[in-house]
C-alpha cells in the first residue's frame, strides 16, 4: 500500500502541474477540496480521498485531473469496473494542444476563450524584455503577464497573472498517454477476472473439393482453380481476448474487451497460441473452403454486399471510407455479433482480418497443387521474415471496404506486423 500511495502521490503532483483551476469563489472551494483529498492520499487514507474526489466530481464532472486521481484510488481499492468508467470518460475527451485556454479574469463570472501565445511576458517598464526573460532570472518585483489572443474580440492582449488564471481546454497529450496506459492495465485485469471461456468451439469439415479464387477479381485472386482438401476442423469464432490473454499472459489489442477479438497480434503470436492449445493456423485453402461453406458467390451470403452481415469500415468507422450505411460498430465488435456462414462459422467476413499459414506469392495460384496446397515453400521461415516476404491474411475487417470481405479476397502483411484490424482463428486436423 505504501508503494501504491507513493505512486499515486507522484502522479497527483504531475497532474497538479498541468491543471489550473479557476479563481472564482466556487472553484477556489474546489481547489481546497482537491488539496484536502491529495493530503488524504499522501496520508494513506484512501476512503477519505475517495469521498472527497467524488464530491468534487459532483460539482465539476469533467475535471480530468480528479477523474484520474479518483481512478487511481479505485484501482488501489480493487474497484476496477468503477476505475475503468472514470478512465474511459477521460479517453473520450478532446486532446489539448496546450494553446487553447479558458481565461478566468478576477471579478468576471464567465471565462473567456483564448489562445495562449506566451506564458510569461515581462514588461519593458521593469527593465527586461521578453527574450531576455528566458535567459536571465526574473526580477522578484516584476509582474509576469500572459500574452493571449482573445477569440471573442480577435485581439491580442497582455494580462497580468495576478489578475487571471488559465485552464487548458481538453486533456494534455502527455496526460492522455498515461491515462490510456492505465486504462489498458485495468481492462486486462477485468478480462482476467472474467476468465477464459475455453479454447473455442470448432466446426468439422469433411474432405472435399471446391473452386478457389475468382477469375473476375484482383490479379492475385486468379485463376479460379480446383482444390481438394483432407478433413479438418476450424474454430467457429475468432480468438477472443479472454482466451488469448489466459494462455499467452499478455494482450496486445488496441480495443480491449474480454469478448472482442484479439488484434494487433503478430503471426508468431497467433501461431504460438494455436500451438499452445493443441491447434494450428489454417492454410489459406482451408480458410477459403471454410468461409465459402459450399457457396460460389462473391460473399457467402450472395453476390451483393449486405451491411447487416458483417463488421466493415462503414459511415461510423474511424477510417470512414465514404460509406453511407452503418453496421453498428465504430471498430471491433464482440465475436459472433453477426450471423454465421452456412457452416456455422462467425465473422469470416469482417471484424478482424485473419492470419493464415501461407506465404504470399502473386502467381502462386497458377502453380498451386490441387491436393492440400500449403502455399509457396520457404527454406527457412525465420530468415525470410520481413523484406518482400509476407504471410497471407484473409476475411477483411472493420478497417476495410466491402470488396475486402469477399470470400476470394487476398491481402498480405509482414509476419511481425501489428494492426488493430488483424486477428486470427485456429484449425486442426
Amino acid at each position: 500500500m505504501a508503494t501504491l500511495n507513493h505512486k499515486i502521490a507522484t502522479l497527483l503532483g504531475v497532474f497538479a502541474f498541468v491543471f489550473i483551476l479557476s479563481v472564482s469563489s466556487a472553484h477556489a472551494t474546489l481547489s481546497e477540496m482537491i488539496a484536502e483529498a491529495d493530503k488524504a492520499v499522501a496520508n494513506g487514507d484512501a476512503v477519505q480521498a475517495e469521498t472527497i474526489y467524488t464530491s468534487v466530481l459532483e460539482k465539476d464532472p469533467d475535471n480530468y485531473r480528479v477523474l484520474r486521481s479518483l481512478a487511481d484510488i479505485k484501482i488501489g481499492m480493487e474497484k476496477f469496473q468503477e476505475a475503468e468508467a472514470l478512465l474511459g470518460k477521460i479517453l473520450k475527451m478532446e486532446v489539448s494542444t496546450n494553446r487553447d485556454v479558458l481565461v478566468y479574469m478576477r471579478g468576471e463570472e464567465k471565462p473567456r476563450p483564448a489562445e495562449l501565445v506566451d506564458e510569461t511576458v515581462i514588461l519593458e517598464t521593469v527593465g527586461k524584455n521578453n527574450m531576455r526573460n528566458y535567459l536571465a532570472p526574473v526580477d522578484e518585483n516584476a509582474v509576469p503577464h500572459f500574452r493571449l489572443f482573445f477569440k471573442d474580440t480577435g485581439k491580442m492582449e497582455l494580462v497580468s497573472k495576478a489578475q487571471a488564471q488559465i485552464r487548458y481546454v481538453g486533456v494534455p497529450r502527455s496526460t492522455m498517454v498515461m491515462v490510456r496506459e492505465r486504462h489498458d492495465e485495468v481492462m486486462m485485469k477485468l478480462i482476467a477476472d472474467k476468465g477464459a471461456t475455453g479454447t473455442g468451439e470448432m466446426v468439422n469439415f469433411e474432405a472435399g473439393c471446391f473452386t478457389m479464387g475468382n477469375d473476375n477479381g484482383d490479379i492475385i485472386e486468379r485463376p479460379a482453380h480446383e482444390v481438394c482438401l483432407s478433413a479438418f476442423k476450424m474454430d467457429a469464432h475468432e480468438v477472443r481476448q479472454s482466451e488469448f490473454q489466459a494462455v499467452m499472459k499478455h494482450n496486445p489489442s488496441r480495443f480491449k474487451g474480454a469478448d472482442l477479438p484479439v488484434e494487433s497480434v503478430t503471426y508468431d503470436e497467433a501461431a504460438d497460441y494455436c500451438k499452445n492449445v493443441g491447434k494450428r493456423i489454417p492454410t489459406e485453402a482451408e480458410w477459403e473452403y471454410a468461409a465459402r461453406a459450399g457457396t460460389q458467390t462473391l460473399y457467402y451470403w450472395g453476390d451483393e454486399f449486405d451491411p447487416a452481415k458483417s463488421n466493415f469500415c462503414d459511415s461510423d468507422c474511424e477510417l470512414n471510407m465514404g460509406g453511407t450505411v452503418a453496421d453498428g460498430y465504430i471498430h471491433t465488435a464482440p465475436v459472433g455479433s453477426f450471423p454465421p456462414n452456412p457452416a456455422g462459422l462467425y465473422d469470416m467476413a469482417g471484424n478482424v482480418s485473419e492470419w493464415v499459414a501461407d506465404w504470399m506469392e502473386d502467381n502462386y495460384y497458377v502453380l498451386s497443387p490441387k491436393n492440400d496446397p500449403k502455399g509457396p515453400e520457404r527454406m527457412d521461415e525465420k530468415i525470410m521474415r520481413g523484406g518482400t516476404n509476407y504471410k497471407v491474411i484473409r476475411g477483411g475487417s472493420w478497417k476495410t471496404n466491402p470488396l475486402s470481405l469477399q470470400s476470394a479476397a487476398r491481402k498480405s502483411l509482414w509476419m511481425d506486423y501489428r494492426v488493430e484490424g488483424l486477428g486470427f482463428r485456429c484449425a486442426s486436423n
